[in-house]
């Protein structure tokens, strides 16, 4: 029963948000669009104007020399103005601009793990961390095409961009990677990308990773107020180096206003990963032939103890968010609830030991709302992940870490302040449990104090 009322719970705050914000009405300009016509407004005046003083006769070579320099200072103002533009360092003439864009992020982050023992054992871990971005975007605005490509520190872990230092030697020199590439067509208000970019669906922080790069081909429909759909199809995972294991997605929403700067946003998706991941996973640590019901213990995904036979990764969505001044303070309210329909099985992404069966641990939701107040940030969200509900592996590597990657629940809270436009601080703190607890599971709740240090460019 506590289940049942607490998903109806989040499925109804879902449901609200933007029903409440329809009731306000009205619409509003966006602030961005607007600075964009009032530049290129600027632009076209001081053109005007010199083009006016150039056609002008001089009677007297005192007011012939204040015209000059009045179109030189105008030139110049106009030169300024096309810079923020952007800029083109190609050879490709129909390059229009790169835009560069990145952040330097030092985290120092702790991690305090309690468990079950009657001594009431604690186990800490500390390192400090670096995350460093760059990429850039190229535009060819007469062809309508955009390409984009990225670095970013880190492994091959799609859930982590981050460096630690020293981790296995000392002072070790840290790894950087292609975190994307795509290239973006546009027609009217549709869109196709292909290549690996980031996540182009609508969802909450806790069912994907924000570092996760979906690689694949992506259309889209919409504009920035109105109906929008997204699907694709991606390429999840190479299997055995003779198969790639495909996820489809889907999803449609709206984007609407009310009031003078209320916004907000309905979207329900759907996912489906193909089966050749969790046959490969099953096949990793089985011998069919001596025992082909044994449940797997070594998973590298976490899907080495379901049933190949049974269990599938396809996981229904809605996603909403409200945004909305509140005097001096920003508010943006979310939630999301989803359900994997493919848990079945007598094991899932929890293991074999688990106690719970895949079909009545199918079901997550999240929580949460966000806050500016001038420089400040804050943020506060609760979150719960049953066992089968998702697929852990990619939801975000940090509420979980040290615990496990599903079957869990728990708070994350957030502070900032914003030094200047560029720097900036955050704190995280993030307290989790298992929902599900069983004997031989040792740790008892997980505790996460992250502390960031950014610089955004």
């Amino acid at each position: 029963m506590k289940k049942v009322l607490s998903t109806a719970a989040a499925l109804g705050f879902c449901l609200y948000l933007p029903a409440a914000a329809m009731a306000g009405g009205g619409s509003s300009n966006d602030a961005i669009l607007r600075e964009l016509q009032e530049l290129r407004a600027q632009v076209s005046n001081q053109q005007a104007e010199i083009d006016m003083l150039k056609g002008q006769k001089a009677s007297a070579p005192e007011e012939m020399e204040y015209l000059k320099n009045k179109v030189a200072a105008n030139a110049e103002h106009i030169d300024a103005i096309e810079a923020k533009k952007g800029f083109a360092v190609s050879g490709n003439e129909f390059i229009d601009g790169i835009k560069l864009k990145g952040d330097l992020r030092v985290r120092y982050e702790m991690r305090d793990r309690e468990y079950k023992d009657l001594l009431g054992t604690d186990i800490t871990r500390e390192r400090f961390r670096t995350r460093f971005r760059l990429g850039g975007v190229w535009d060819n605005k007469e062809e309508s095409w955009q390409a984009a490509a990225g670095l970013a520190t880190g492994g091959d872990d799609p859930t982590s961009t981050n460096d630690t230092w020293s981790e296995a030697k000392p002072f070790e020199t840290g790894d950087i990677r292609l975190d994307y590439a795509y290239a973006k067509h546009k027609w009217n208000d549709f869109s196709m990308m292909l290549g690996q970019s980031e996540n182009p669906y609508k969802t909450s922080w806790v069912f994907w990773d924000g570092d996760v790069r979906l690689a694949g081909m992506t259309l889209a429909y919409g504009q920035k107020t109105g109906v929008f759909a997204t699907g694709g199809a991606y390429g999840a995972k190479m299997v055995q180096d003779n198969d790639t294991s495909m996820l489809y997605m889907g999803q449609v929403g709206y984007n609407g206003t009310f009031s003078e700067k209320g916004k907000f946003t309905i979207a329900t998706g759907y996912q489906a990963y193909s089966n050749e991941m969790i046959d490969e996973e099953w096949g990793l640590d089985h011998d069919a032939e001596k025992d082909p019901l044994k449940p797997a213990t070594i998973s590298s995904l976490g899907l080495g103890s379901v049933d190949p036979n049974a269990y599938e990764l396809n996981i229904g969505d809605i996603y909403t968010d409200v945004s909305f001044p509140a005097g001096p303070v920003k508010l943006k309210l979310y939630g999301q609830v989803w359900m994997n329909f493919g848990a079945d099985g007598a094991h899932g992404q929890a293991g074999s030991k688990f106690p719970g069966l895949p079909e009545d641990n199918d079901i997550g939701w999240v929580l949460g709302t966000d806050a500016t107040i001038n420089d400040f940030k804050m943020g506060l969200a609760y979150s719960v992940v049953e066992a089968d509900s998702l697929f852990g592996y990619l939801s975000d590597s940090d509420f979980g870490d040290g615990l496990s990657k599903t079957n869990k629940q728990g708070w994350r809270g957030q502070l900032g302040y914003n030094f200047t436009k560029n720097w900036s601080t955050d704190f995280t703190y993030l307290n989790y449990e298992r929902i599900d607890d069983w004997a031989a599971a040792k740790e008892d709740q997980v505790s996460i104090y992250q502390f960031d240090v950014s610089y955004k460019f």
